[in-house]
C-alpha cells in the first residue's frame, strides 16, 4: 500500500483533523472491530487527542470502535497491554524503555509528545528551592507512575541523598490533594498532569524537573505488543493514523478539543473547574509537542538519539537482575509516523499559545 503525506496547505485551519482522516489511506477492515485502549493516568487534557480520534470519527472511518479506560501509571499500562486486558494504549517513553529492558514485548507505534515533564512539585511558597532542600522532607509518589523509578537517577545527578527523605506511596487520585493540604512537602509526578489540576484550583506550584539534571524523558508513546505489530500491521497502521489525526486536530483547535473532551466525559464536566483544568492540560501538552522532532519530521516521529539516551539512563541507574540492554531499533517504529506535517504558520500559532508555559518547564 502506498502511503501519502498530507500537504501542509490541506492541513491549514480548523479542518486539519478531517483532512487528515480523509486523505490518509484507510486500511480495509471487513467489519467493525472493538478495541480497548488504556490511558496511562486519569483522563485529562494532556490525553484529549485520544478522545478526538473518537469524537471526530477518525477511528470509525477505519472500522474501529474504541473504548477508553483510565490508567494507573505507565508501568501498569504496559503490563495490562502485555497481559491482554487492553489492545493498545499510552505509555511514557522512559517507562516503555524500562519495561522492554525488563523483558516486556512492547513497541511504540508513535511518540505523541517530547517532554514527559517528570519532576518534583512543591507549593509556590515552599522553602524548597533546590533538590538538596528536600532532605528531611516528606515526598509522596505513586509507585506505578512512570517518573517514580527515575527518582534515584535524578537524586544522584542533582546531589540529593534519598536516604534523608521520607517517601510515602499513595494512590494517583489523592496525590495532588496531599500537597494542597500540606500533608506532604513535595510530590513526584508529571508536571504537565499535576500543574493544571493545581492551577484550576488557583494553587501555585513550582517544579524541579528531572530534565534540568540532564535526564532525557520523552512523553507518551502509542504502544502495542510486538506480536500485534508482527501479526496485524494493518490494525497498527489504522490506529496510528487515527490517533495522530486526533492529535493534529487537538493541536490546531484547542477550544473545540476541550468542548468535545468534556462532552465525552460528562461526569468530569460536572466539576466547575473542569473546563479550565482541561484547557490548561491541552495547552501544556501542546507545549511538549512543539519540539524539533515534530516540526522537522512530522507528528508521531520517534527520535532514535533520544531513545538511545533513555536506554543509557536505564542501564546506568536502573540496571538490576532481569534488566537487559534493549536494541534501540526494537523500542519503536517510525513506519506509521511523520505523515502529518504542519506549516510554519501553524507552528507559529501553536508557539504563540504555549509560550507562556516556558517558565513552568524550566
Amino acid at each position: 500500500m502506498q502511503r501519502r503525506t498530507i500537504s501542509r496547505r490541506v492541513l491549514l485551519g480548523k479542518t486539519v483533523g478531517l483532512a487528515a482522516a480523509s486523505l490518509m489511506p484507510l486500511p480495509a477492515i471487513a467489519e467493525t472491530r472493538q478495541v480497548k485502549f488504556t490511558l496511562p493516568w486519569l483522563a485529562q487534557g494532556a490525553y484529549a487527542f485520544v478522545y478526538m480520534a473518537n469524537a471526530k470519527g477518525f477511528l470509525q472511518k477505519r472500522g474501529i470502535e474504541m473504548s477508553i479506560a483510565r490508567g494507573f501509571g505507565s508501568f501498569a499500562a504496559a503490563q495490562s497491554i502485555v497481559g491482554g486486558q487492553f489492545d493498545i494504549g499510552l505509555c511514557a517513553a522512559p517507562a516503555l524503555t524500562l519495561s522492554i529492558a525488563k523483558g516486556l514485548p512492547l513497541v511504540a507505534l508513535a511518540t505523541t509528545d517530547y517532554d514527559a515533564t517528570m519532576g518534583i512539585g512543591v507549593l509556590a511558597d515552599s522553602p524548597i528551592q533546590k533538590p538538596q532542600d528536600l532532605a528531611g522532607k516528606k515526598i509522596a509518589s505513586v509507585p506505578t507512575s512512570a517518573e517514580f523509578p527515575f527518582l534515584p537517577a535524578f537524586a544522584k545527578k542533582a546531589g540529593l541523598d534519598l536516604g534523608t527523605v521520607e517517601s510515602v506511596h499513595v494512590d494517583n487520585k489523592v496525590i495532588e490533594h496531599l500537597l494542597e493540604e500540606k500533608q506532604v512537602d513535595a510530590i513526584t509526578n508529571f508536571a504537565s498532569s499535576s500543574y493544571p489540576i493545581f492551577m484550576s484550583r488557583s494553587i501555585q506550584t513550582r517544579w524541579l524537573l528531572y530534565s534540568t539534571a540532564g535526564i532525557t524523558n520523552h512523553g507518551q508513546t502509542l504502544t502495542v505488543t510486538k506480536d500485534m505489530l508482527a501479526k496485524d500491521p494493518g490494525f497498527c497502521e489504522a490506529m496510528a493514523d487515527a490517533i495522530l489525526a486526533g492529535l493534529a486536530f487537538a493541536m490546531t483547535d484547542p477550544d473545540e478539543t476541550v468542548d468535545l473532551f468534556l462532552k465525552a466525559l460528562p461526569e468530569m464536566a460536572l466539576n466547575p473547574n473542569a473546563k479550565e483544568f482541561a484547557r490548561l492540560g491541552v495547552l501544556m501538552w501542546q507545549h511538549s509537542v512543539d519540539k524539533p522532532q515534530a516540526r522537522e519530521h512530522g507528528l508521531g516521529w520517534s527520535d532514535p538519539q533520544a531513545y538511545g539516551e533513555m536506554v543509557e539512563l536505564v542501564m546506568t541507574y536502573l540496571a538490576a537482575p532481569g534488566v537487559n540492554r534493549p536494541e534501540i531499533e526494537a523500542l519503536f517504529t517510525n513506519r506509521f509516523a511523520g505523515n502529518i506535517k504542519f506549516s510554519d504558520a501553524q507552528w507559529a500559532q501553536i508557539r504563540g499559545r504555549v509560550a507562556e508555559y516556558d517558565k513552568v518547564f524550566s
